[in-house]
């Protein structure tokens, strides 16, 4: 007994050893660096007023059945070409799906007799959207400032569309005015992809967009869009800007139960009804929920945040081999952070019976569920029909999206857009992410070898509830970094030393 106590006890040491070393070995998480030489700062107030504008222009996209404002959609790109000259005399503009807008800033390395590119370098696109959601009725006089006032009051700019995603438009059109007012002139083809329908989907914006660059056989190196950003006071126990990178985006599907039984006089019914069929099958699924999983890609996520953290909490992060079950447990108590380890099953709508006496023939539930990029929406279904095991359920794909393939963290652009982040947000942390939420991004998957999700704001926890909700408004320094951002980034990626 005493050489068996001798064993485990230098086993348990040597396995203390193996992880102080592993954790010793795990580098800090955040990275300094200076601003680039070329660096000059933009004058948010300028850019705050010309925000102001775009978002008292009522682009709204209230549902696919409804015509969009073509007058909207047309004032906003009327406005563009009037404030942002220099960049549309150095780029060419089209019109796409009647409301969407391309844009292509030349490069220079241009077959003379045939117009091809001949650099090496394939072109990128920058990513954003002309369309904001509506105002729910009854709630405007819950604003502080009306939400398309676009008024500037107190450091921010406040409207509907501010975060989501005028704001991100205007600072990349800022940066691209600048530029070519200097005379830059890309290496390599720079595409400025604005849809019109994002909130709806897509399809008939960016949808429409990728078609149109795929039939003129345009492969893009990588592009950048919404989805993530800088998080300030959102990831527990760090107090640094953590810069989000996103690599991949969820799918969706809702799936329709529709449960029969036998009709009659509720006096009389039968061991069942429609409606405790119904509710046994949305049981079957919300008690078995997807199993959450530490991929690589949350490993990466992890190990990124764990440099920052105090010793204790990063040998747990640095040895998830051992740890991981015990993480889980922790991640899981928080929705945010369980809903990126699988996919999410979530009831919302139920529906069944006509008068409390009658028994019920039929009901009906939806169940919406968020797609991690390791399943698709077939097997969701199959999954569903497996768990409910009842015949006299019904289980129909009521729409749906898969989840984007997944981008490299390590490729040109994810190392680009980590270096620009650096460069001019300085002491942050960088992570790989993986977005929730849909975004124009998965329209052009087949024809970019990488898409990323990043919007170059800083985001506190109060952003995070404003956003599509009341009082949404984005801060003006947040615009002068995001616009200084976008120039940082195109001439890392496109100029001429590239």
């Amino acid at each position: 007994m005493k050489n068996f106590l001798i064993v485990v006890i230098g086993g348990l040491a040597a396995l203390l050893l193996v992880m102080v070393a592993r954790t010793m070995l795990m580098g800090g998480g955040s990275v300094t660096a200076a601003a680039p030489a070329d660096f000059t700062a933009y004058d948010g107030e300028a850019i705050a007023a010309r925000l102001g504008t775009a978002i008292r222009i009522p682009t709204v996209s209230k549902s696919l059945e409804a015509t969009p404002d073509a007058q909207a959609f047309a004032g906003i790109a009327k406005f563009l070409s009037e404030a942002y000259p220099a960049a549309h005399a150095a780029m060419e503009r089209e019109i796409v799906g009647e409301y969407s807008l391309i844009y292509k800033w030349p490069g220079t390395n241009i077959g003379a007799d045939t117009g091809a590119n001949t650099s090496p370098q394939k072109p990128i696109g920058f990513i954003a959207h002309l369309d904001v959601v509506p105002v729910e009725t009854g709630t405007e006089d819950e604003w502080t400032r009306p939400p398309f006032s676009g008024a500037v009051h107190d450091g921010s700019v406040w409207g509907r569309g501010a975060l989501d995603n005028k704001g991100q438009l205007i600072a990349l059109m800022e940066a691209a005015e600048r530029l070519a007012s200097e005379g830059f002139a890309p290496a390599r083809d720079i595409y400025f992809l604005f849809g019109h329908d994002e909130e709806l989907g897509g399809d008939k914006g960016a949808g429409a967009i990728a078609a149109h660059l795929k039939a003129r056989s345009v492969s893009l190196a990588w592009t950048i869009d919404e989805g993530s950003g800088l998080a300030q006071g959102i990831v527990p126990g760090i107090e640094k800007p953590v810069a989000l990178i996103s690599t991949a985006e969820k799918g969706s599907v809702t799936l329709r139960f529709t449960a029969r039984g036998q009709g009659g006089h509720s006096s009389t019914p039968a061991p069942d009804t429609a409606v405790s069929i119904l509710a046994r099958a949305v049981l079957a699924v919300t008690d078995n929920p997807y199993p959450l999983k530490l991929d690589d890609n949350v490993i990466a996520f992890l190990h990124a945040l764990a440099g920052e953290m105090p010793f204790s909490r990063r040998l747990i992060m640095t040895n998830l081999w051992l740890t991981g079950p015990l993480v889980k447990g922790q991640l899981k108590s928080d929705a945010l952070t369980a809903a990126s380890l699988h996919t999410t099953t979530a009831p919302t709508i139920i529906k069944g019976g006509e008068k409390s006496n009658i028994l019920p023939q039929q009901a009906t539930a939806i169940v919406n569920y968020r797609i991690h990029p390791r399943d698709n929406v077939e097997a969701v279904r199959d999954r569903a029909v497996k768990l409910i095991n009842d015949d006299r359920v019904t289980v129909e794909i009521a729409g749906g999206r898969e989840p984007s393939p997944q981008s490299s963290a390590s490729g040109e652009g994810y190392r680009a857009i980590a270096a620009t982040t650096t460069a001019i947000f300085g002491d942050i942390v960088l992570a790989p992410a993986l977005t929730l939420q849909g975004t124009d991004s998965r329209h052009y998957a087949d024809i970019a070898d990488d898409n990323y999700r990043f919007t170059p704001f800083i985001y506190t926890p109060d952003d995070l509830q404003r956003i599509h909700g009341t009082d949404e408004r984005v801060k003006i320094e947040n615009l002068a970094g995001a616009a200084a951002w976008y120039e940082a980034l195109m001439r890392r990626t496109a100029g001429a030393a590239s």
